[in-house]
């Protein structure tokens, strides 16, 4: 026998890797393999190579106690034990993983293997225990039978789109509380707008209706004194009162009335004063209006003089145009029209004739005298009708005509010149 010292191999430097089909083999149980190769997997997915390096790393700087710690015991623990690592260093490898890890879940299935490993939960571990995937419930576990994880993850999906959808809603709540709260603001804001504006609406309107009784209650003052003043007054005022200022005869109340004709008939110098009070409270002069209503200018004048009765077209453009009364212009047109419809040159012919038939029936010096009074030769019972003008009576047929809308106002000019010339 040899007495020479025998050498000693070499040892290997390198880590020492035992594959799977190893692990199986020494492994007490298939639940023991899987249990130790799920752990195996834990460094391999989250650490990577050199993940034992890390492990005993992390635990001397995460300060996590484990008696004798080094690569070796580590690796043993990892390869050689038949039922799989201690829990305490399955605790020490996942307390070493990374932050990012879903710990409780790690360790909830690390728990599940380790039961099905060795037969019973690992000692002093009270919390979830998750069902590995492939092997049925855990007896007494209730946390073992719904994959543990999964809930996990859905749950926290859940809570996830909880708050999500909770604050969602508590935006879309607030700005629909901003929301109604501007509009009722503006809301209020609107109303009282409204108010406001329809107070001045109905003062405006109130004032406006009290303008148009003054209107019309001056027009018609205007009239009756048309109708009851005395031709020598009527150009005299009562009051001699001072023109106003230039910059305050805005409306030169009396200019148009004074251009009615004062031999017109009553009736229709009242009809013309109407008008005039109107066009005159208007601001319009006789062509304006003329203008605006669509009517011939010596027409216009004529009306606004007396000298003629509008007709009903022309009534209704004048009563647009004036913002006049359409009743309080129809009766006094209609009072006009019953009157003896002349105009100035038939008052002024009939007037002479009226003066030469009086004249010619005056009885002379050498008259009877003292003579019977019952003497119908001498003093009829009735005195006979004087004969009408040929001119004055078609003057009054041309007026006729033209009232009833029959000739344009071009041939009632046209033939009243005609008529004139034969004077």
């Amino acid at each position: 026998m040899s007495t020479a010292a025998h050498r000693s191999p070499d040892r290997n430097t390198r880590p020492y890797v035992v594959d799977e089909a190893t692990i199986r083999r020494r492994s007490a149980n298939p639940d023991a393999a899987e249990y130790t190769l799920y752990v195996r997997s834990l460094i391999d997915d989250y650490l990577g190579i050199g993940g034992q390096s890390a492990i005993i790393r992390n635990a001397r700087k995460r300060r996590l106690d484990f008696p004798g710690l080094n690569r070796q015991k580590l690796s043993e623990q990892l390869s050689r034990y038949r039922l799989g690592p201690t829990w305490e260093m399955t605790e020490l490898i996942i307390g070493c993983l990374p932050d990012s890890c879903d710990i409780a879940s790690i360790r909830a299935l690390a728990a599940g293997w380790y039961e099905c490993a060795r037969g019973h939960r690992p000692h002093g571990y009270n919390g979830p225990v998750s069902r590995p995937p492939g092997k049925p419930g855990q007896r007494n576990v209730p946390e073992s039978e719904p994959v543990v994880p999964v809930l996990q993850r859905k749950i926290a999906r859940l809570q996830d789109r909880l708050r999500e959808e909770t604050a969602r809603y508590i935006d879309n709540l607030r700005a629909s509380e901003n929301s109604r709260n501007y509009e009722v603001r503006r809301a209020n804001q609107l109303e009282a707008q409204f108010h406001q504006t329809r107070d001045e609406l109905l003062r405006v309107k109130t004032i406006a209706a009290e303008v148009a009784t003054l209107r019309e209650d001056y027009a018609r003052q205007c009239v009756y004194l048309e109708l009851i003043a005395a031709p020598a007054l009527r150009g005299k005022p009562i009051i001699d009162l001072p023109e106003p200022p230039a910059a305050r005869r805005r409306i030169r109340l009396g200019h148009l009335v004074a251009t009615i004709d004062p031999q017109a008939p009553p009736a229709r110098r009242a009809l013309a004063r109407y008008l005039c009070v109107y066009a005159e409270f208007a601001g319009v002069s006789p062509t304006e209006l003329a203008s605006r209503a669509d009517i011939a200018a010596t027409v216009t004048m004529d009306v606004l003089a007396g000298r003629l009765v509008p007709t009903t077209a022309h009534a209704t453009r004048l009563t647009a145009v004036l913002d006049c009364v359409p009743e309080t212009l129809r009766h006094l047109t209609t009072a006009a029209s019953n009157a003896t419809a002349l105009d100035e040159c038939f008052w002024n012919i009939a007037s002479t004739v009226d003066q030469t038939i009086s004249s010619a029936h005056v009885p002379g010096a050498g008259g009877a005298v003292g003579s019977d009074p019952d003497n119908r030769a001498t003093h009829p019972h009735t005195d006979p009708t004087p004969p009408s003008s040929p001119i004055a009576e078609r003057l009054r047929q041309l007026a006729t005509l033209y009232r009833d809308g029959l000739i344009s106002d071009g041939e009632y000019a046209e033939q009243r010149e005609r008529i004139l010339g034969e004077l």
